[in-house]
């Protein structure tokens, strides 16, 4: 009997063998192909996104660029110089030197000829024709008619047409005493531009008042809301006011609403004082103690307008050598209708290192409509500058004179009736020859005490003083005035919106984590969502059976087939 298998046992094993490595390399091969096809490519880096999302240069808007003085492009009425780069500005727009800026010239905006593009090799002066996307305002001709306004934009400049030549209009000044609605009403035979004189404040005077004058020996001034008495050593106040808003008799610091003024009555008690401890040098202002001129003080300059002033003055040692200079700049506060601001500047010309500088502001509050019988609230805040306050606005202005009070010191809410004031004095630190400090004080009023609050929290005041009448102390009606600082070294003691009775808020958010958050979600791009979201869709492609499975499970079943064919052939011929 043979033991060599027969020719069909030999094809049974051959078929059986094939199968069992084709289902083997069928359950043992990866999907990497297939799980890709189900996940997105991934995003492109921040880098590439941005580089892919800058405009092209020559279609950029031309808002992002500041747009350009159209009346100085009227008036001057030059052509633009050739480029040299493949760009031309219009006629009436300013060339600009590419080779001297380094960087391509910025496309016009909208509102002037878009520039044409020209071919390689033919003159830059010969502009190409494009249609404007947008409307465009079309260079009036020399003939001196206004050109009509294109509905759909213009139209650039046809190649070879030169640019026609803009003629400058006429520059006049208007006559001091003719209005603008006269001057513009008027009849004219070509384009012109005309200068009116603009200043709403008046123009600024040098020169220091002189008797007769509106408020002498001050100055008046206001915003509409708030007046100030204003003389040319920095302090406040005048026995008259004739010729200003407030009219005859004294003014300090007046509420125009009401009428009322806060620190003139009775005493012209407001001022101020600057000093060295360690040389005993001292200057200062107060019309009450030290009168006109103040004491060791000569006026460097004085400069007012309707609703400005500035004072600049030289604090002198025995032998006249200047020690320091004082600015006192008073402007209306841009946070707020209810103050004013002053910009104080302390500068050290004594070429000598000054170790401290001490500084003091006082006034007497007198609240109309019940003088010498008002109620006074004092909060220092947490101003590190400050280190003494009470309610004695007739001391000295003398910030050596030492402390003195009437009713009370440091902080008090609604204390009186009284014939009472406040005084604030500030250690500040050294100052080297030549350096200067700087802080701001506020002066002004509201129709109630809430309303003086959100007054103080709109300017980020540091440390104050209210002045009420007797009349309503609690609500501050008919009028609280004000009299505070900011920049010395504390926070803010109301918040912005100026809640009554609440200081400032000076502590982290409750919930910090959300801050952070809410900005990756409102930033992150589209993409980055759509990557988190395929996360899983990966996952589970790995893993559900497909058909690769189903043809590896059937080629093992042809495999067990083919070998039991193969064994039952061998049996028989056996």
């Amino acid at each position: 009997m043979s033991t060599q298998p027969s020719q069909r046992a030999r094809v049974g094993l051959a078929a059986g063998a094939v199968a069992m490595m084709a289902a083997l390399a069928l359950a043992l091969a990866p999907l990497p192909a297939i799980a890709d096809d189900a996940v997105p490519d991934p995003p492109a880096s921040s880098e590439e996104s941005a580089a892919s999302a800058e405009p092209v240069p020559a279609v950029e808007p031309a808002a992002v660029a500041e747009a350009p003085d159209a009346a100085a492009a009227v008036v001057s009425g030059e052509p633009a110089a050739d480029e040299s780069t493949t760009e031309e500005p219009a006629a009436d727009e300013p060339a600009t030197d590419e080779s001297a800026t380094g960087e391509p010239a910025v496309e016009p905006e909208p509102s002037v000829p878009a520039a044409p593009v020209v071919d390689d090799g033919e003159p830059a002066a010969e502009p190409a024709p494009e249609p404007a996307a947008e409307p465009a305002a079309e260079p009036a001709p020399s003939g001196g008619e206004p050109a009509e306004p294109s509905e759909g934009g213009s139209e650039a400049p046809g190649r070879g047409d030169a640019p026609a030549a803009v003629e400058p209009p006429e520059v006049v000044v208007a006559a001091p005493e003719a209005t603008v609605e006269e001057t513009l009403a008027a009849d004219v035979d070509e384009p012109t531009v005309t200068l009116f004189a603009a200043a709403e404040a008046g123009p600024v005077a040098a020169a220091l008042p002189t008797p007769g004058s509106p408020c002498y020996p001050a100055v008046c001034i206001t915003n509409g809301t708030i007046l100030l008495a204003v003389n040319p050593t920095g302090e406040l106040n005048t026995p008259d006011a004739t010729g200003s808003v407030a009219g005859p008799g004294d003014a300090g610091l007046e509420y125009v609403p009401t009428g009322n003024d806060s620190t003139s009555p009775g005493c012209l008690c407001e001022g101020w004082g600057v000093a060295d401890p360690a040389s005993g040098v001292w200057g200062g202002a107060d019309l009450d103690t030290e009168g006109e001129g103040g004491t060791n003080l000569v006026v460097e300059s004085f400069e007012f307008t309707g609703s400005t002033a500035t004072s600049v003055v030289l604090v002198n040692d025995a032998a006249s050598a200047p020690v320091f200079r004082v600015t006192h700049q008073y402007v209306p506060s841009p946070a707020t209708k209810n103050l004013y601001q002053v910009n104080v500047t302390i500068e050290n010309v004594s070429g000598a290192p000054i170790a401290t500088v001490q500084y003091r502001r006082l006034m007497d509050w007198d609240i109309e409509p019940t003088a010498f019988d008002e109620f006074v609230t004092i909060d220092g805040g947490s101003a590190s500058a400050l280190f003494y306050t009470s309610d004695d606005g007739f001391a000295s202005p003398n910030p050596l004179s030492g402390p003195s009070s009437i009713l009370f010191e440091g902080n008090g809410v609604d204390q009186g009736p009284g014939d009472i004031g406040a005084l604030f004095d500030f250690r500040f630190g050294g100052l080297a020859p030549g350096a200067s400090l700087s802080f701001v004080i506020f002066y002004g009023a509201a129709a109630t005490e809430a309303e003086a609050r959100a007054a103080l929290g709109a300017a980020g005041a540091e440390a104050y003083s209210f002045g009420q009448s007797s009349v309503d102390p609690v609500t501050g009606t008919p009028n609280t005035f004000i009299f505070a600082f900011g920049k010395v070294g504390g926070t803010p003691l109301f918040t912005p919106a100026g809640t009554p009775g609440e200081p400032a808020p000076v502590v982290e958010p409750a919930t910090p984590a959300a801050v952070p958050a809410a900005v990756v979600v409102a930033d992150a791009p589209a993409d980055v969502v759509a990557v988190d979201d395929a996360a899983p869709v990966l996952a589970a492609t790995g893993t559900e059976p497909v058909l690769p499975g189903v043809l590896a499970l059937a080629a093992l079943v042809l495999g067990a087939i083919a070998v039991a064919a193969s064994a039952l052939a061998r049996r028989r011929a056996a």
